[in-house]
């Protein structure tokens, strides 16, 4: 019995030089685990405990390969639950390879680390394999191998390229379609349709005026009274600054000016071309009006 107590003293001697106590008071054989809880019974003994792994990696991207809670990591474990941790390094490694094309590989694959606890001791250790794989202030290096499938490569290499493809397809239609838009935009812009009103009104206007005074002319030889009032102009874009107008007006007509009624006539249909600065008839009104120049 007194061997035992000697050699407990001597470990617990050698240990306390780098693993003070946890927090929970249970003392580690690894300063990079803790044991930030316990369970005990009615006369204070433990009987479990939650034991956590303050590790790092080199190269940082093996950390990625693992579940950091899982691997009681990101979170404590409690050892009645699970009293060993597998570090699958490579666990992912042949499904990112197939989808990739390019996956890294980590030697030594895996890091077993089992946990156990003495209650004699007080204290919780852990046991690592392969040995030496974390050093003593829980650093993890690993030798890692980027490995390359080159027909995979190619399939991404290609359905990229297509993607791109379709992708500057796209953008070419949408731009073509905001430049219709914008252009449709511009041909409905009131201010654009009032400019093509006011060129068929200046060069045809004169013209207008004169068919309307032969019109009254014919009404009053037949004795009928006939009153002009407003003239309008409408115009609708027929694209490239080319606009279809229609130019009508009110007027007045009767046997006498007691029976007047109110009526709408043409003055003609025209093209106005802003570009060009140019007019044309397109019915017989205006065929008709434009005869007068």
């Amino acid at each position: 019995m007194k061997k035992v107590l000697i050699l407990a003293m001597l470990f617990l001697g050698l240990s306390a030089c780098y693993t003070p106590l946890n927090n929970s008071g249970v003392a580690t054989t690894k300063a990079w685990l803790d044991i930030p809880a316990k369970k005990t019974d009615f006369d204070g003994k433990q009987f479990d405990s939650c034991y956590q792994f303050r590790l790092h990696f080199v190269p940082q991207e093996a950390e990625a390969a693992l579940d950091l809670q899982d691997a009681c990591i990101d979170a404590c474990c409690w050892r009645s639950d699970k009293d060993e941790v597998v570090l699958d390094f490579n666990k992912n490694f042949e499904r990112n390879l197939k989808y990739y094309g390019r996956a890294d590989k980590f030697t030594p694959g895996k890091i077993t680390l089992k946990i156990s606890h003495s209650s004699l001791l007080n204290t919780t250790s852990v046991k690592v394999s392969p040995r030496g794989a974390i050093s003593n202030n829980g650093t993890v290096k690993l030798k890692r191998e980027t490995v390359e499938d080159p027909v995979r490569l190619a399939q991404i290499e290609n359905a990229a390229r297509l993607l791109q493809v379709r992708r500057n397809a796209r953008l070419t239609d949408e731009r073509t379609r905001q430049a219709e838009q914008d252009a449709l935009d511009a041909y409905d812009d009131p201010a654009v349709q009032k400019r093509a009103q006011d060129l068929v009104q200046n060069t045809q206007g004169t013209s207008i005026d004169k068919y309307f005074y032969d019109l009254n002319k014919t009404y009053s030889r037949k004795g009928y009274v006939f009153m002009l009032s407003d003239r309008f102009y409408t115009a609708k874009p027929l694209g490239d600054y080319i606009y279809r107008v229609t130019c009508k007006a009110q007027v007045q007509s009767g046997v006498s000016s007691a029976t007047l009624q109110n009526r709408t006539v043409s003055c003609g249909t025209w093209q106005a071309d802003l570009k060009e600065q140019t007019v044309r008839p397109l019915d017989g009104t205006a065929r008709k009006i434009k005869a007068l120049n």
